[in-house]
């Protein structure tokens, strides 16, 4: 065996002793279901990010097999080789639109190259004198992102707003100041100030952008995420389409200026193939559903509400969450991964979460509550993931 296959099977047997060993599991999607009736046949789903249970919405379905009988399976190349069809740009118009009035769009191939792009790319501008902070529980896409930038960064204490102004105040000589955080927190499943950071960022002359991957289509009385649910306008918004919207890819939205700079200097933008049309069409079909039929979003708050009630009433820890994401901390990884199996067992289907995605021994159950779930079927699985919580 070669020198570099030792260390690789080095690491990946410390992994498995750490109980941090992964592997992608096997699915089929006809049998991991939302709704569950007959208890003895199927599965429920409380690992998705389809919160609103659009994905296999027949009129979104049909709107994306439209798209690949006009447009194909592809864009074939980068948006700058291959060009817009008509219908990426009623996407990125209506994204626009949706996220409360931005002048422009642009549209990555997943959340994780716009956030570490955008990041990337801003820090570009005048490297020496750029100065990043961000949330200390930001996505790893974030914190990829200002590592990557080769500048100088530091991270507050997870939604300190006095913390994070006084490390702007130390810093405030910077030419470029970037403030980074997340609509809703992708682990812990609270929602940060967005006004009071966007004040202090004001104050400092910071450009503040926002995560809402699992803001978007779930807060605000619309869907219409941070922006929604605060009546602010962040400097840049950047969300996905796989999640709430039913698609695949990623999006920004900002002012003309900042997406024109993207396009021309972005290279996750420049050197990536283009989001199919079919996506788009996708995507674009649910957020016409979701301004159809906001009455979905209060579905997903009414049944968020109901489950977090249930498990803190059973004496189980969701930490701060108040939204449709629910963690139930747990602590030891083993004892997570073994929760997680014996749910699995019972047709119930959630992630343990583990180091590096959460800090060690802080490893939990990641409930990801939806609005297609019955209130029945929901109960059921609440009750045992309760019972499985404490058996073990």
């Amino acid at each position: 065996m070669s020198l570099l296959s030792e260390l690789i099977s080095s690491r990946i047997e410390k992994n498995k002793r750490l109980g941090l060993y992964r592997k992608i599991p096997e699915i089929s999607f006809d049998k991991y279901v939302y709704n569950k009736l007959n208890y003895s046949t199927g599965t429920v789903n409380l690992a998705t990010n389809d919160y609103l249970g659009l994905s296999k919405n027949e009129k979104i379905k049909k709107a994306a097999k439209k798209a690949v009988e006009i447009y194909g399976t592809s864009s074939s190349s980068s948006f700058l080789i291959y060009g817009h069809s008509d219908i990426h740009r009623e996407l990125e118009k209506e994204l626009c639109l949706f996220k409360g009035g931005y002048e422009d769009c642009i549209l990555y191939p997943s959340g994780y190259q716009a956030n570490t792009g955008i990041i990337r790319s801003l820090s570009n501008i005048s490297p020496l004198n750029t100065f990043i902070v961000f949330d200390e529980l930001s996505h790893a896409s974030i914190i990829d992102g200002v590592l990557s930038s080769g500048v100088k960064f530091k991270s507050f204490k997870h939604n300190n707003l006095e913390h994070l102004d006084s490390i702007l105040g130390r810093h405030k000589d910077y030419e470029i100041k970037l403030v980074v955080t997340e609509g809703v927190f992708s682990m812990d499943g609270d929602i940060p100030d967005i006004p009071g950071i966007l004040s202090i960022a004001r104050r400092y002359d910071a450009l503040s952008i926002v995560d809402d991957a699992h803001a978007t289509g779930t807060a605000g009385e619309k869907g219409g995420g941070s922006a929604d649910l605060h009546k602010v306008k962040p400097d840049i918004i950047i969300g996905t389409l796989g999640k709430a919207l039913a698609s695949n890819g990623a999006f920004a939205v900002s002012s003309r200026l900042i997406i024109e700079y993207l396009i021309n200097f972005g290279r996750e933008f420049i050197f990536s193939t283009g989001i199919p049309p079919s996506s788009a069409a996708a995507a674009l079909s649910a957020i016409e559903f979701i301004r159809e039929n906001p009455e979905i979003v209060k579905t997903l708050r009414n049944n968020s509400e109901f489950a977090r009630k249930y498990l803190k009433e059973s004496g189980l820890n969701t930490l701060d969450s108040s939204t449709h994401i629910i963690p139930i901390l747990i602590g030891d990884e083993d004892k997570a991964v073994l929760i997680e199996k014996e749910l699995l067992k019972a047709d119930i289907y959630l992630k343990a979460v583990r180091y590096p995605a959460v800090p060690k021994k802080s490893a939990r159950l990641r409930l990801g509550i939806n609005a297609s779930i019955d209130g029945r079927t929901l109960k059921h699985a609440l009750k045992e993931i309760a019972v499985q919580a404490k058996l073990i």
